[in-house]
């Protein structure tokens, strides 16, 4: 297992796709940043007062759902990668089990996810907190849902990388992955905007539920404002589990092309 590690670690490392996957993180994480600052001085320059935004609001801002889609590309061109090279059929071949195969994918596709995700972080709490400052910012809601945030990154990742060991292919592992990402983005909406007009407690009960079994909906629950900060990181480190246990079992039976 170490083996297998250090060398996923260091094919990782000499890749070019990750660093460039880092830059864009941090780009988007500026631009964010920047629409918000000219926001708020339009706002301000509108209304005569500052609008009174915080690092919260530019927190939350930073789940768009990005983080999700880098982790279907990042685990897609990791994983499909090594099955286009013949890395995965020559480790099986050598004696490598598949189980600590896929476990080594997954751990470097969670630090994939989780630095992706840290980076938009480092943003928010370095830019925000020199422009908007921290006053009336709870600690307690900083951290917890930093924590959420942190933990739906490792549930997308643990989602995408059994994905894109069992689909082998890069551009299935894409197009399933992102085609999966929205649909089910779509599906959370129409079902937010039927919640809006149907007068029934029960529905609306559903509706947030669903939103919160997935970490598509965790992500745009979150932003919008969810406080259940530990329900959603419970959601999330069970896909983790699931991905671990399950995923296993599907490649041991799995022909590799």
């Amino acid at each position: 297992m170490k083996a297998l590690l250090r060398a996923d670690l260091y094919r990782l490392l000499h890749s070019k796709f990750f660093y460039i996957l880092a830059a864009v993180a941090l780009a988007l994480a500026l631009v964010t940043f920047g629409l918000l600052v000219l926001i708020q001085t339009l706002a301000s320059e509108m209304a005569g007062e500052a609008l009174g935004l915080s690092v919260s609001a530019f927190q939350r801002l930073s789940f768009d759902g990005t983080v999700g889609y880098f982790s279907v590309i990042a685990s897609a061109v990791f994983i499909c990668g090594d099955y286009a090279g013949g890395g995965i059929r020559g480790k099986i071949v050598i004696g490598c089990g598949r189980r600590e195969i896929f476990y080594s994918k997954l751990i470097l596709s969670a630090a994939m996810s989780a630095v992706l995700y840290l980076i938009g972080q480092a943003a928010v709490f370095v830019l925000g907190g020199i422009y908007f400052g921290w006053e009336g910012v709870s600690a307690y809601d900083t951290v917890s849902l930093f924590i959420a945030g942190l933990s739906m990154s490792l549930a997308f990742a643990a989602v995408f990388s059994g994905l894109a060991l069992i689909l082998q292919k890069l551009s299935s592992a894409l197009v399933f992955g992102i085609v999966a990402m929205f649909a089910l983005s779509l599906v959370l909406s129409l079902l937010s905007a039927a919640g809006s007009a149907v007068d029934s407690r029960a529905f609306t009960v559903f509706c947030d539920v669903f939103a919160r079994l997935t970490p598509v909906g965790q992500n745009t629950a979150l932003a919008a404002g969810a406080d259940d900060y530990w329900v959603h990181t419970a959601v999330s480190l069970a896909w983790v589990a699931a991905s671990a246990l399950l995923t296993p079992l599907r490649f041991k039976k799995l022909d590799l092309k």
